[in-house]
């Protein structure tokens, strides 16, 4: 049966305008109000007639009797009251009443956010980010360790290194609770499942979402403790003690729920108390299954989830990708820090350009988990910058996963397994993370990981040594930690990672600073030339109390990679000779760099200086000199390659032209007239750059050669510039590996504030010296084991 239109009588009608005055609406607000459109309360105020839902609707917002404003006799008025529940048609009319009824209920219990070190709570709105999900779950991929390592090391992934669920096409929040009536949602610790339950509520209640049915939201923590007291585990009863309260008869609930008009929520099934969370689940069973027609979204954090419910759809919340990261922080900027909307995007943009820069790499990894870039805007909004002290953040990254999130929220949970407290647990994960990346080890089955854990657990006090006890205990912790705090996360089907590369670093070095032995350092310095340490290097020493012998030990160990190379070692010691030629004010170390550089762009055919480990030079008549012959070279060099190799023509005329650029760029620097003679010598032999291309390359082909050892040769002689150090290919990977050590040495002593002034001097003044130049003191150093 349909339900029966009424319409408004000319008193109704002059009473509503005269209600829609005094509360200060138009008819646009009302129906924004009443989550509907504008046609039926233009046709309503028109005196047209409404359905039976909209018309009682629009009364009850105004304030009015819908009787009255009918115009319907008192004994009709009493016979339609009496039939609102039995017939069918007038569910709508129900539904419209308990949303009325309960608007402020669910504004108070979702329209705000609490959120970490912020005083005040946020508007939920203000701070909202759509969320994605994933369909197939992590974990229960079929994805062996070599899969999972080709996702590691793409290099698409501008966000995290660990590309876990980036193959899988990404589902938008709402469209999933559209698209599944019973809905399971899963997620790591801070990755929005709270919101996103609020968001729903908020939306359904302003009829954005499921305008024809009731949003109920239940924090199942709370749930557990309020029906302990009670010593009844009933949802129903919970509900219907909600509703009474704001003025809904229980047999208004019981109709609302059999006929499937409710969107419940219920939240943090992990938060419950172990010893209730049987109780509630058998509960929430009973219940879904009950009521089946309603629609159900639950939230539980993915490694806690323990129990299926017949009937839901399971769903992983997605890692932020960049847009996601992008509006957050434009949001936070705004809502949390409280600038104006153009300031808030201003700040926010700033922070996006950061955010992107390469050194700020781990940043971004951690980014992708709302909770943490929480708290990294939190630290941008100070001084508009990230902070330089990168293992104080990881540190404040760690403390909130382990339990700080937790802690404001009034959640306790259970010691991780065997009764760890924080501290053995977290030099457990120091040791996990050392242990495996020390053996290059990002991703472990289940039963590896354990192993790790129970060789830990042997190790405390007062524990039972039984490998055979231990090895369930071992299952225990591991998937405590994975539930309780997330850092370790099972990435498929047995096999596990640390959340973030960044951590599992950070932990890593932290693992070498509680063990401060000089065992452990000179371990570390083995991986001086392995790129995979770099972070590992530049967090251990910007941590040390006193860094004085950690850094000398990189430098020795520089030192001793080409100590035993002849060739390299002549190459040195001209690198040294040549630095002292040169006039001018900066640390020898710095023009050293210089002329490093120098050759390898000759040797590596690259035009531009790289500047990673020169640093910053102002303009210097003498180094701006070798530097345009360099380029010059490095040109007939590349023309010689490129002319042999029968290259395309654009690219010929593209390396004649910076030839020429350069040229021109050396002799306005040349002040030698001899020098300066010889070169125009050479400048004219060369065709014009302006004739035909194929002229060019005849040419080149015939004299091209020739010419360039010419050029090479003058530069020897003239600038000592220049040769050509015929280094062989292991010898190139060598000097590559010497050139980025020296690099991460220099980037470490930029790092850290525990050197003292006469070490930081000792190694400045003696990088990039052959064995035979460094000081007596210093080359006896070398001899040590």
């Amino acid at each position: 049966m349909t339900s029966q239109g009424l319409r408004a009588s000319p008193e109704g009608i002059r009473a509503a305008k005269t209600a829609l005055i005094d509360k200060t609406l138009s008819q646009y607000k009302l129906a924004t109000a009443l989550g509907i459109t504008r046609q039926p309360v233009s046709k309503f105020f028109a005196g047209e007639p409404v359905s039976r839902s909209c018309f009682v609707q629009i009364c009850q917002q105004l304030g009015l009797s819908w009787q009255k404003v009918a115009g319907l006799p008192e004994d009709l008025a009493s016979e339609a009251t009496n039939k609102v529940q039995p017939n069918s048609f007038d569910l709508d009319a129900l539904v419209q009443e308990i949303r009325q009824k309960r608007l402020d209920k669910i504004q108070d219990q979702c329209s705000t956010v609490q959120m970490l070190d912020i005083a005040q709570a946020i508007s939920l709105v203000d701070i909202y980010t759509n969320v994605s999900f994933l369909e197939q779950l992590t974990c229960q991929q079929w994805l062996e360790i070599p899969d999972l390592l080709q996702n590691f090391n793409s290099p698409e992934s501008n966000l995290k290194r660990f590309a876990a669920g980036n193959h899988q096409r990404k589902l938008p929040g709402l469209e999933a609770v559209s698209r599944y009536s019973k809905l399971m949602v899963l997620g790591k610790p801070g990755s929005g499942k709270t919101i996103f339950l609020q968001y729903l509520a908020i939306a359904c209640n302003q009829g954005e979402l499921q305008p024809q049915h009731i949003a109920i939201f239940l924090r199942l923590k709370e749930f557990a403790e309020d029906a302990q007291d009670e010593n009844e585990f009933t949802l129903f009863k919970h509900i219907t003690q909600e509703f009474i309260n704001c003025g809904i008869e229980e047999q208004s609930t019981a109709t609302i729920l059999t006929k499937g008009k409710a969107l419940i929520l219920l939240d943090g099934l992990d938060e419950v108390p172990l010893e209730q969370a049987d109780q509630v689940t058998r509960e929430i069973r009973r219940f879904t299954q009950f009521y089946y027609k309603n629609q159900f979204v639950i939230t539980c954090r993915i490694a806690a989830q323990k129990y299926r419910f017949q009937g839901f759809t399971e769903v992983e919340i997605a890692d932020f990708d960049y847009e996601q990261v992008e509006t957050f922080v434009k949001n936070w900027f705004v809502a949390v820090a409280h600038h104006s909307r153009e300031d808030g995007e201003a700040t926010g943009n700033l922070f996006i350009h950061q955010l992107n820069l390469p050194e700020n790499q781990q940043i971004r990894e951690l980014a992708t988990t709302p909770l943490l870039l929480h708290l990294i805007c939190l630290i941008f909004q100070v001084k508009a910058e990230f902070p330089a002290n990168l293992p104080k953040l990881y540190e404040q990254a760690l403390n909130i996963l382990l339990f700080k999130w937790d802690e404001i929220r009034g959640i306790i949970r259970r010691q991780v397994g065997y009764n760890l407290t924080l501290a053995e647990t977290k030099k457990l994960l120091y040791q996990l993370a050392a242990i495996t990346f020390e053996q290059g080890k990002y991703f472990l089955t289940q039963e590896k990981i354990q192993q790790l854990i129970t060789n830990y657990l042997v190790t405390l006090p007062n524990l039972h040594s039984d490998t055979l006890q231990l090895q369930p205990d071992s299952e225990t912790v591991l998937k405590a930690i994975e539930a309780q705090n997330g850092l370790l996360v099972e990435r498929s089907r047995l096999i596990y990672s640390f959340s973030h590369l960044t951590l599992h670093e950070y932990l890593a070095a932290k693992n070498i600073i509680e063990n401060p032995q000089n065992q452990t350092w000179q371990t570390l310095v083995t991986h001086i030339n392995e790129a995979r340490w770099r972070n590992i290097f530049l967090l251990t020493v910007s941590m040390l109390p006193n860094a004085n012998e950690m850094l000398s030990l990189m430098k020795y160990k520089i030192d001793m990679l080409v100590a035993g190379d002849e060739k390299i070692q002549e190459f040195l010691i001209w690198l040294y000779h040549k630095s002292l030629s040169v006039s001018t004010s900066y640390k020898p170390v710095a023009v050293r760099a210089f002329y490093f550089v120098c050759a390898r762009v000759i040797h590596t055919h690259s035009y531009e200086l790289e500047r990673a480990l020169v640093g910053t030079i102002a303009f210097n008549p003498d180094l701006a000199l070798d530097e345009f012959l360099t380029s010059t070279l490095t040109c007939a060099v590349e023309l010689n390659f490129a002319v042999e190799h029968r290259v395309n023509d654009a690219l010929i005329i593209d390396h004649t032209h910076a030839l020429s650029i350069a040229f021109d760029e050396a002799l306005e620097l040349i002040l030698e007239p001899e020098f300066k003679q010889e070169m125009q010598k050479l400048k004219k032999q060369l065709p014009s750059t302006q004739s035909h291309h194929k002229k060019f390359r005849l040419w080149w082909q015939v004299n091209g050669k020739v010419w360039g050892d010419k050029l090479r040769t003058l530069f020897i002689k003239c600038r000592n510039i220049g040769y050509d150090w015929q280094f062989n290919k292991q010898q190139i990977q060598l000097l590559q590996q010497y050139y980025d050590a020296n690099k991460l040495l220099v980037d470490c002593l930029n790092k850290t504030a525990s050197l003292t002034p006469l070490v930081r001097q000792e190694i400045e003044g003696t990088m990039l010296l052959a064995i035979a130049d460094l000081p007596k003191e210093i080359k006896n150093c070398t001899q040590r084991p």
